[in-house]
């Protein structure tokens, strides 16, 4: 099973500072990790290259993180 928690968790590090621990799935993106419209689409660009999908056209309803790794286990099975 891919740790995708893990990989987004390292992604949003490495774009924003943010901690790692400070990243859960329940975490809403903007409200909670003051995660930009700009910084997702950053981020969402690095998962596409790391998964090889299409994430950038569901962008707009991504609310939280569990949001993001839903979207990544459907396209990814």
């Amino acid at each position: 099973m891919t740790d995708y928690l893990g990989k987004i968790r390292k992604i949003i590090n490495e774009k924003t500072g943010l901690e790692t621990s400070e990243v859960n799935a329940e975490s809403f993106i903007e409200d909670d990790l003051n995660i930009g419209e700009m910084e997702l689409l950053e981020i969402l660009e690095e998962l596409e290259e790391n998964f090889h999908i299409d994430l950038i056209e569901h962008s707009k309803s991504f609310e939280t993180i569990q949001d993001i790794i839903d979207v990544l286990e459907e396209k990814t099975q």
